[in-house]
């Protein structure tokens, strides 16, 4: 059974032609001689003996992937490679039946720091970035951090709610209360809180989404302002709560209903959210 120590980690953005000569680099500066290689299009192998004759050897794999790049690292006392040409400790699969070995150990932790450093990865230009720093994330929909959407789904939601109480084509459906109350205070605020994507960003959606148009409704029914916004049949739900509650105070209805329709939107929200997660906004520096 052998000895040693490994190490595997990957370099999303390094480029397979120019790494290979890194790890040449990086063999040679640590002390070892490259004593067989075996290199094609997508891997390669390397290995490594110690210049001075004594103390572990290395092997290096090289693998492309669609991104980047895969690196195997394995160090061994140097008489356990292979000495045959063309062949390679690790291609024998002793990974999963590696014994400690601290020598070993010590030597990888020596060179694992050289051919992992950042400044091996390709430099992505910034004007290739996917988003322009220079232009608002907001300009492109961005369904990361949900603020675009959280405004359109408001503002769609409260242009129905305001529709339907005050343009809505007269029809039998207009006589039908429980479908009018449904449509005002589930649909309308269900349509906004599940694009706020979170709880409470449900709730805010969906408060306004139907107390802004109550406001415009009731200042109306209170003969107030707003001549004619007030059509028959209407809707009774709002009927009922102005009757019981008399006079100016009859203005707190748009925000008993808006504090009920929020409930909804926050429901709504937390839906949203699971379906359509929101996530942190990206930093200018990432890319």
């Amino acid at each position: 059974m052998a000895r040693g120590a490994s190490s595997h980690f990957s370099l999303k953005r390094a480029e397979y032609d120019r790494y290979y000569p890194t790890v040449l680099g990086v063999l040679q500066n640590s002390g070892f001689l490259v004593m067989d290689a075996d290199r094609d299009e997508n891997r390669a192998f390397l290995q490594g003996l110690p210049r001075s004759g004594a103390g572990p050897g290395v092997e290096i794999e090289i693998r492309r992937k669609p991104k980047g790049l895969d690196i195997h690292v394995l160090v061994v006392p140097h008489e356990d490679l292979p000495q045959d040409k063309g062949q390679f400790l690790m291609k024998r699969g002793v990974f999963g039946t590696l014994q400690s070995d601290p020598a070993s150990q010590r030597t990888l932790e020596g060179i694992l720091p050289a051919l992992r450093r950042d400044g091996m990865e390709r430099t992505v230009d910034p004007r290739f970035r996917r988003t322009p720093t220079n232009i608002p994330e907001w300009i492109f929909f961005n369904l990361k951090t949900g603020t675009v959407t959280w405004f359109l789904g408001t503002v769609i939601g409260l242009t129905g709610a305001a529709y339907l109480l005050f343009w809505a084509p007269e029809g039998p459906y207009r006589q039908n209360s429980p479908l009018m109350t449904g449509l005002l205070l589930v649909l309308a605020p269900w349509w906004s809180g599940i694009w706020g994507r979170s709880a409470l960003r449900g709730l805010a959606a969906a408060f306004v989404t139907v107390s802004l148009p109550v406001t415009f409704y009731v200042v109306s029914a209170l003969g107030w302002g707003f001549p004619g916004l007030t059509r028959p049949p209407g809707i009774t739900l709002i009927q009922v709560l102005l009757a019981s509650i008399q006079g100016p105070a009859g203005i707190a209805v748009p925000v008993i209903l808006g504090i009920l329709s929020g409930i909804v939107g926050a429901i709504a929200g937390v839906i949203g959210g699971r379906i359509f997660p929101l996530k942190a906004r990206r930093s200018a520096e990432s890319i």
